[in-house]
């Protein structure tokens, strides 16, 4: 009958998950999957509400990235309407948005993941956290910190609130920083630069000792991000996907996702994974990795040279473990753009323009959340309310090669015979995907864990983590 494990809870990711691998008789692994525990419902509790209010009501969707569905929605408004927000406008949300994507990636980088990198995916799971990093290395670790919080801050200058921010409005942006607050985010952002070119200098060794890990969790996937003539754009281009190979495989714009886009409910979880049409279902991914798998080109130098120097071993790459460089990519072409566009790019010109009144009909937008491409589209009826809505999550993109991911570095660690070792590498797999699973909220200090093997009713084998009894 075979045997299962359950790793549940998953610890250090941004929401609650566990783990279920399937083992055969043999030993061998029948198969992995990561089940997600809370039930959402948002697209059902916005039925109904004002289009206008989709902004700032998206916005609460996630503690973890409000930025990307603040803007998406505002995004989507704009589509619906055909209207245009002015450059300035533009810019100003770019700025939000680095600040926001620079935030995001250190907390995935430095207090999720890090100290599986730094302190190594071997380390003992009370010593493996962002408590005994501090420790260990506090100058590295007030580095880590203070450039998640310049991120934050940049947000919080610029949307009005740190978290949820709400000056994005239909055509343009309701405000714009003083020339004090854009002098102090210019340094940032050059504060930024500079720290993360030195992190990744100190992190590179410490990637290197993950090749093992790398060769073992390959993703035969297609890759799929927003491309603007070949150069990373958050927040607009064409969709563009790219095969295992390498070869543009597809491009369509936002409204046309339905055309190349299914999703599928997964078997006993709330979140549903997404596959590209036939002929024959194909599964993808998306975020950091898969945007520097489909873009050839940044647009600020440093991180350029860095995109280059990744390519240099091959494109596309695909390794989960990837992730993690190609999201300190991503945060130094936002820490450069901080600089660049508050320090002088951002111009006095206006930032909002009228907008028509709301009309029944479709209003679709598409940005690149941290973690990915991410879809709000909404249907309003007569009196400008939400009849119907589809919501996208990037994480939802990401499912089966989360799966994927668990299985292949289960089946790596399975041989050894160390159940300490085969939690950590499940649990890291899912953590190289940065998924955000609901709000971000964790259990201080070391969370219990129990993991049952059972043969039928039988329980033939239990591991045990912390206070769990």
């Amino acid at each position: 009958m075979g045997s299962r494990i359950v790793v549940n809870p998953v610890t250090r990711i941004e929401g609650h998950a566990k783990i279920i691998l399937e083992i055969e008789d043999s030993g061998e692994l029948k198969s992995g999957h990561m089940q997600v525990l809370e039930i959402r419902g948002f697209e059902k509790l916005l039925q109904g509400m004002e289009l206008l209010k989709m902004p700032q009501m998206t916005a609460r969707l996630c503690g973890v990235c409000p930025a990307a569905h603040h803007l998406v929605a505002t995004a989507a408004i704009e589509e619906g309407m055909g209207v245009a927000p002015p450059r300035d406008a533009k810019l100003l949300r770019e700025l939000l948005y680095a600040g926001h994507v620079l935030h995001s990636h250190a907390l995935s980088n430095f207090v999720l993941t890090g100290p599986d990198i730094i302190l190594g995916i071997n380390a003992a799971a009370d010593q493996r956290n962002v408590f005994n990093l501090l420790a260990i290395d506090p100058e590295l670790s007030k580095t880590l910190l203070r450039i998640r919080s310049i991120g934050q801050r940049t947000v919080e200058l610029v949307g009005g609130r740190g978290v949820h921010p709400v000056t994005a409005v239909p055509g343009g942006m309701a405000s714009r920083p003083n020339a004090e607050k854009l002098e102090l985010m210019a340094g940032w952002g050059e504060e930024a630069t500079g720290s993360l070119e030195s992190v990744i200098e100190i992190l590179k060794p410490k990637l290197e000792e993950l090749n093992p890990l790398r060769e073992a969790a390959q993703l035969p996937y297609h890759s799929l991000a927003l491309s603007n003539n070949g150069t990373v754009d958050l927040l607009e281009g064409e969709w563009v996907v790219v095969d295992p190979e390498g070869n543009e495989e597809r491009r369509f714009t936002g409204p046309e996702y339905g055309d190349n886009l299914i999703e599928h409910v997964m078997p006993g979880s709330y979140m549903k994974s997404v596959q590209l049409k036939g002929p024959g279902p194909k599964n993808f991914f998306v975020g950091p990795l898969a945007r520097l798998n489909v873009n050839s080109k940044m647009n600020t130098p440093k991180a350029q040279a860095h995109l280059d120097a990744f390519h240099a071993s091959g494109k596309p790459r695909l390794s989960a473990v990837d992730f993690i460089e190609a999201r300190l990519i991503d945060m130094l072409n936002c820490a450069e753009r901080i600089n660049a566009i508050a320090g002088g790019e951002l111009g006095d010109g206006p930032v909002r323009v009228a907008v028509p009144e709301v009309k029944a009909g479709r209003y679709v937008g598409v940005i690149e959340a941290p973690r990915g491409i991410l879809v709000h589209d909404f249907h309003t009826d007569d009196d400008g309310r939400i009849a119907d809505v589809n919501l996208i999550v990037a994480t939802q993109n990401n499912y089966d090669a989360i799966d994927r991911s668990v299985e292949s570095l289960a089946r790596h660690y399975l041989p050894q015979n160390d159940d300490e070792q085969l939690l950590n590498g499940v649990e890291f797999a899912m953590r190289c995907f940065d998924p955000c699973l609901a709000c971000a909220t964790h259990t201080a200090g070391r969370m219990p864990l129990i993991v049952e093997m059972r043969r039928g009713a039988e329980v033939v084998r239990t591991i045990r983590r912390g206070a769990a009894s």
